[in-house]
């Protein structure tokens, strides 16, 4: 299987998911194992999809996002 992480669809494994956040693959298995990054088990081997990722990195951003828009000046509607 080639490796092309731009396919919409395409399923990873713990070395290609790393590789595609660029951070070592024991962060990848720390998260798996705190249940935190989206993945699927197939017997035994774990499998990330790549648009599940690309959700998970994006709602997390958003995240981070709200949290520091106060800092940034912001308070939303009526806010000083």
């Amino acid at each position: 299987m080639l490796f092309d992480p731009t396919a919409v669809n395409f399923v990873m494994n713990t070395m290609q998911a790393a590789s595609y956040l660029g951070v070592p693959s024991d962060v990848i298995e720390d998260l798996v194992s705190r249940r935190t990054i989206p993945f699927t088990r197939i017997g035994e081997r774990v499998v990330f999809s790549k648009t599940a990722i690309d959700q998970w990195i994006y709602a997390r951003s958003m995240e981070n996002l709200s949290e520091d828009l106060p800092a940034l000046g912001f308070h939303g509607k009526g806010g000083r």
